[in-house]
């Protein structure tokens, strides 16, 4: 039995999958305007009565941008760039003759099946 090459869609059929995809894509946008948004806002609006009821407003407040700071600092401390260092122990070789063979720095079994002049 002979494997069966796999059939590459045709344009009409990939087309047709991309129409699903909108149509799901613009579902979901649908649902996130209609349903989703206005219970986030009136969340949003219950918190910050609760907070004002409670007199917490200001130290909240204080808190998110300090939280927000520090996050700004994390990501602006990005490591040095430059070129990256190779590990140690990466296994090439530390000298190349002008054959292209090591000059003895690798195992044992890479000088095997060679014969020397």
């Amino acid at each position: 039995m002979a494997k069966q090459k796999k059939r590459r869609p045709t344009t009409r059929e990939l087309q047709k999958d991309m129409a699903v995809v909108v149509r799901e894509v613009y579902n979901l946008k649908q649902y996130v305007n209609e349903i989703l948004t206005p219970f986030v806002r009136s969340n949003m609006n219950l918190f910050e009565k609760y907070l004002e009821q409670t007199g917490e407003l200001e130290h909240f407040i204080k808190y998110i941008e300090k939280e927000f700071e520090d996050e700004e600092r994390v990501v602006n401390e990005s490591p040095e760039k430059g070129p990256k260092k190779q590990a140690k122990g990466s296994g090439t070789p530390k000298a190349v003759s002008k054959d292209g063979h090591g000059t003895g720095t690798g195992s044992v079994q890479q000088g095997q099946g060679r014969s020397s002049t």
